[in-house]
């Protein structure tokens, strides 16, 4: 049996076919719009504030949402950040915005979908590289802790011609970003404890030190914890919760263990230019996640296992970013004394080269072309004894434009953004997306913004879909989607503190080729459903705050109405399924926020209600009723002799409301958590 580390070097010459065709691809259009460039830069007047934009893009991870105009772009604050450290990016998200998250239990896997979609059409990219697991197509957002990354923004819709495969309805945008302004070392020790025996540690430092003739910047962070859904040692198997109408729901006991290592180091070399810049980097991230359900149990118990290592190495030359990664994907199934597990193992090599084009003086045109080659290895117990092998690229063009209307620079912002998708097994689809924004009204104390963008998307099969014996089909095609936005966004400055911001969108997403796993052929995999989503999205946030007095506060709502159902009958016995909403998507959906601060404390209070929710494709039966939940967290700064902590109070489901997940089983009703962390300066 070879070993799948050798296997990219055999694949080497495929990989670089590969490469070639990318390049042929893009060769005509670099060609063209390097010439393009000149003239533009030549005819434009400079904006000083479009400078900044691009100077900041310019400075390290080459982010696509430069190029996202007319999408609605979500950006998470590091207050926010810092507030719910302690939490998974699955309990952060579901009350941030109103999306769909799909929960198969406390501590267990946990999905999100974005209007209507479904969690294979969501894109989560870890410092610009889609972590989603090539064997299933999805991210466990249940592993991924909050305190594991510096920057975060939630974007809404297909934005496939910008990030990849599988940003059909949406994608999640996480960082890691060096802090060169925090000299010194700075270190960060804390814990938590609370309801169910539950409770984590982490410890973490950062330092960053200037040189003669770099500057230095690291992070390393270690974690781990268990999370309960249960009390006492013996858990009864039957336990059972009843809703204020009288519906039962059992209780699934369940054991998480959760452990991993972040690190990040930078350096930024010094030169005599200022337009120079030179920059490289590693970054890491390993995670063990085991889940055990029924854990006191032997006949009932299950237990899954999921491993990730993920590194990336690049360096960034001025306009040109270079990226090396590597992501292993390790998942060990099994039931009973878990002596024999079924295993899965899959191994990605990526290489991935962009270059902007753009002048700094005269920077309102700018130009971003790229590929990335992905090779996979991977052996699953379900594919058979064999290494399965699959070269996979990418070549891009993103174009952003700035236009001057009515003497007014910057009035109109448009995107144009062309990508094609390369396999050695299959056609993907060319994915164009055009995006506008008009500034309508802008005035020293508020902004009215038209957006809208218009967009080919499309989603690779996984490789469960394509290679597992006899339900995969090795004919399965890729999903494409055709997705329709408009939108409108209100800033009002009413004083330097106190600002409000406010937006509604309307989507209309057309998909085709949507995979199903088709129950009337046994579940073998199949291109059958052509699926539209539709709705209305609607959000705005008041928000005060005074630094210079320490104190902070605001609030946050936001609505959705999602409807998404099935439009074409694949059989004659779907006829029925045609214009019904899609199992587990909600059609309203509000979240609130509401917090306050001062120098030494602050609290937040979190809502969020999902109406009724089908769990059947013919919505035979009871659906899952409507529920509403409450969290609130309070934290405290506190002081030890020389060094300040803060106190963090957190309790959850405060309604203690019953409502069942994905498994029909009942979640965790009030529960509590207390943590106290420490800063330390040196």
């Amino acid at each position: 049996m070879q070993n799948p580390s050798s296997i990219a070097i055999k694949c080497l010459k495929r990989a670089t076919n590969i490469a070639a065709k990318i390049s042929n691809h893009l060769l005509v259009c670099g060609i063209f719009l390097s010439g393009s460039i000149k003239t533009f830069a030549q005819n434009a007047e400079p904006d000083c504030e479009d400078c900044k934009k691009l100077n900041e893009v310019s400075v390290y991870s080459f982010s696509p949402e430069k190029f996202m105009t007319g999408y609605k772009i979500q950006k998470i604050d590091s207050i926010n950040l810092a507030r719910f450290q302690y939490q998974t990016l699955a309990d952060f998200l579901q009350f941030q915005a109103p999306l769909a998250l799909k929960s198969y239990g406390s501590g267990q896997l946990t999905t999100i979908a974005f209007r209507g979609t479904s969690a294979n059409h969501t894109a989560v990219l870890w410092n610009g590289l889609n972590i989603n697991s090539p064997t299933v197509g999805l991210s466990d957002l249940s592993t991924i802790p909050m305190m594991g990354f510096d920057q975060m923004a939630i974007q809404y819709g297909s934005s496939a011609s910008c990030v990849g495969t599988d940003a059909v309805g949406g994608s999640i945008l996480l960082n890691s970003a060096p802090k060169w302004q925090n000299r010194g070392i700075n270190s960060v020790i804390g814990t938590q404890f609370g309801s169910f025996r539950s409770g984590n540690l982490n410890s973490g430092i950062r330092m960053n030190k200037p040189f003669k003739r770099f500057e230095y910047s690291n992070k390393t962070l270690i974690y781990g914890g268990i999370s309960r859904n249960f009390n006492g040692e013996n858990p009864n198997t039957d336990a059972i919760r009843t809703d204020r109408k009288g519906r039962e729901y059992s209780v699934e006991p369940s054991k998480t263990t959760q452990k991993g290592f972040v690190h990040d180091s930078y350096i930024r070399f010094i030169t005599n230019k200022k337009s120079d810049y030179k920059l490289i980097y590693f970054n890491s991230w390993i995670t063990d996640n085991k889940l055990t359900i029924q854990p006191t149990v032997l006949t009932y118990r299950e237990i899954t296992q999921t491993q990730a290592y993920r590194f990336i190495l690049g360096s960034q030359l001025n306009n040109t970013s270079i990226k090396l990664g590597f992501i292993r994907d390790i998942l060990d199934y099994g039931k009973g004394d878990f002596t024999s597990p079924s295993h899965a193992s899959t191994d990605r090599y990526i290489f991935r080269v962009e270059h902007d084009f753009f002048n700094h003086n005269q920077s309102n045109f700018s130009v971003r072309i790229g590929s990335e080659i992905v090779h996979f290895a991977t052996q699953v117990d379900g594919y058979g004894p064999q290494i399965i092998q699959e070269n996979r690229g990418d070549g891009y063009v993103l174009i952003r434009k700035a236009f001057k209307v009515q003497k007014q620079p910057n009035k109109l912002i448009a995107t144009l953004n062309l990508r094609q998708a390369l396999s050695s097994v299959y056609k993907a689809p060319f994915t164009p997306a055009l995006g506008i924004n008009y500034s309508a009204i802008t005035s020293e104390n508020q902004q009215i913004n038209l957006l809208g963008n218009i967009a080919q998307s499309y989603r690779l099969p996984t490789l469960n879909e394509r290679y597992w014996q006899v339900l995969g089909n090795p004919n399965i095609q890729p999903e494409k989607g055709f997705n329709k936005e408009i939108g409108i966004e209100h800033k009002l400055m009413f004083n330097q503190y106190l600002n409000l911001y406010t937006t509604i969108n309307a989507f209309h997403n057309l998909i085709d080729n949507w995979t199903y796993w088709n129950p009337a052929k046994n579940y073998r995999v199949e291109n059958l459903q052509q699926v539209l989503s539709k709705g209305l999205e609607f959000s705005s946030s008041l928000k005060f705050n005074n630094y210079l007095a320490f104190q902070t506060s605001g609030i946050t709502l936001a609505y959705s109405l999602t409807h998404a159902s099935q439009q074409k009958v694949y059989d004659i016995y779907a006829q029925d399924l045609v214009g019904k909403q899609l199992i587990y998507v909600p059609r309203h959906s509000i979240t609130m926020n509401t917090y306050y601060g001062s120098k030494k404390w602050n609290v937040s209070l979190q809502g969020l209600f999902n109406s009724a929710r089908y769990f059947t494709f013919d919505h035979s039966g009871e659906p899952f009723p409507p529920y509403f939940i409450l969290n609130s967290t309070f934290s405290h700064q506190i002081k030890v002799g020389p060094q300040k902590g803060n106190f963090i109070l957190q309790a959850n489901n405060l309604t203690n409301t019953v409502y069942p997940n994905v498994k029909r089983n009942a979640m965790p009703g009030i529960n509590f958590q207390a943590a106290l962390v420490f800063s330390i300066s040196q």
